[in-house]
């Protein structure tokens, strides 16, 4: 008997081969996706009942959950500040004096009560910068069209009200000091004037400049001085400033012109002498910074003179300021210092603080270590294995330690004149210390910036929020 076979051709197999057509059988493209859809929206139709019937039956009350939510998407830290406000800008320039809160943003700047956040006083200004027991800005009129200098004098605010004290509508530039109000007034093409006024509005000394200066413009113009190793805390550091330095070296054309504030003079005018050599000022030396291109990377030579004999006082072969970036050794930074003290790194790679007087090496790291911050008096050091940090009494013999811990990868630090701080931005932490005992004045978890601070406490900020942390700090 023949066998059956297991198949018949009927000669359609290559036609639906070749034609691409549908074999009965095969799943359906379009009914799957209909199914999942119906599936999705179902069990979003029975969600939205569960919902319903809790709200409805109160065992779930939505608000505070979501308002909880919120809360924690939008704190600034753990702990919590004793107050967090939104205001109408981005914070620029922040600073707590006293009982007040002082924030200056583009087009305002406005005085907040530490106790609630409160506002108490607002002026339209251009500009603002808190120093201590005043506010210098420049104000903005209603019609600022209207103006007819309005790039021209700056007026004197009560940091607790807001009311103007005092002010002067010739300067075309200031510079912002802890006691010293120093403004730049250009009479004509020809000369001009620098004067110091105390925060009362008593002008203290004048000093002739010739007319190039009127190029100088703005708040707090750029020095020929040094940079402060902890950079990242300028912006938080803005609205206290420092004292007035014993010279202030103005640039105009290209040339440098050294005013003494104690002598009230031009001491020495400087230039570069090549295109190899960066000029800075720091305390009464002139600092000559050579960078030249060598075999490996840059070689440095830094020369000090004496800002009134101009006699060469001393010279330092490898010392590098950090002032030169990339190949070509160019030097586009100014040296790393503060006050009287040079942050140099040796040509051994260990990392020096030196005495801008004599080049006198007053503290000496391990190789691969690195100054953090320091005020010249404290230095928060980096260990080589960029985690541990000491903090170190540079007035001692060998730069005693007076605190050390372990924090994350590459923490920030700064000095000020009552605290310590330090960031930890690999975990999320904020540290405060007292200065006088090294005592814990805050512990925080937190990733927002510090906009600014003061005596009685810091004040954080993330976008236009910023949040009070009141501390006895000084």
């Amino acid at each position: 008997m023949a066998s059956r076979p297991d198949a018949i051709d009927t000669g359609r197999s290559d036609i639906h081969q070749l034609t691409g057509g549908r074999r009965y059988g095969w799943p359906v493209a379009g009914s799957s996706r209909a199914a999942a859809v119906f599936r999705g929206f179902f069990a979003l139709l029975v969600a939205s009942l569960v919902i319903t019937v809790l709200i409805s039956t109160g065992l779930w009350r939505p608000a505070p959950f979501f308002a909880d939510l919120l809360n924690r998407l939008t704190r600034l830290s753990v702990p919590e500040p004793s107050w967090t406000v939104r205001i109408d800008g981005r914070p620029d320039v922040v600073a707590v004096v006293d009982r007040t809160v002082v924030v200056a943003s583009r087009g305002f700047v406005e005085g907040r009560r530490t106790a609630d956040g409160s506002r108490a006083w607002r002026v339209s200004t251009h500009w603002a910068y808190p120093a201590g027991d005043v506010v210098v800005a420049q104000l903005r009129p209603e019609d600022p069209d209207a103006d007819p200098s309005p790039d021209r004098g700056f007026a004197v605010l009560d940091p607790t009200t807001g009311r103007v004290r005092w002010g002067n509508d010739e300067a075309s530039a200031v510079w912002i000091y802890r006691d010293d109000i120093v403004d730049l007034r250009c009479p004509d093409e020809n000369s001009c004037v620098l004067r110091d006024w105390d925060h009362g509005g008593t002008i203290r000394w004048e000093v002739a400049l010739p007319g190039a200066a009127r190029s100088i413009k703005g708040p707090n113009p750029r020095l020929a001085t040094v940079r402060d190793p902890a950079g990242w805390f300028a912006t938080a550091s803005a609205g206290t400033p420092s004292a007035i330095p014993p010279v202030m070296p103005l640039l105009v054309d290209e040339r440098i012109y050294a005013v003494d504030t104690a002598e009230h003079r031009v001491v020495r005018e400087a230039a570069p002498p090549d295109r190899q050599t960066r000029v800075t000022f720091l305390g009464d030396r002139m600092l000559h910074v050579r960078a030249e291109r060598a075999d490996a990377g840059c070689r440095f030579v830094v020369e000090a003179f004496d800002v009134t004999s101009g006699a060469s006082v001393w010279t330092e072969n490898g010392f590098d300021l950090d002032t030169a970036r990339g190949s070509g050794c160019e030097q586009r930074e100014d040296p790393i210092g503060v006050t009287s003290k040079l942050v140099v790194n040796g040509s051994d790679a260990r990392p020096m603080l030196i005495g801008a007087d004599a080049a006198d090496r007053i503290w000496t790291g391990p190789p691969g270590s690195r100054v953090l911050a320091t005020d010249g008096l404290l230095a928060v050091i980096l260990e080589p294995d960029r985690k541990t940090v000491q903090i170190i009494d540079v007035g001692t013999p060998d730069g005693q330690r007076v605190w050390s811990r372990e924090f994350g990868l590459d923490p920030q630090a700064a000095v000020t004149g009552a605290m310590v701080i330090l960031r930890d931005t690999d975990r999320g932490q904020l540290l405060v210390l007292r200065r006088g005992s090294m005592a814990v004045a805050l512990d925080l978890k937190t990733k927002a910036d510090i906009a600014g601070f003061g005596a009685s406490g810091i004040v954080l900020t993330s976008g236009r929020s910023i949040g009070f942390h009141p501390a006895r700090l000084a």
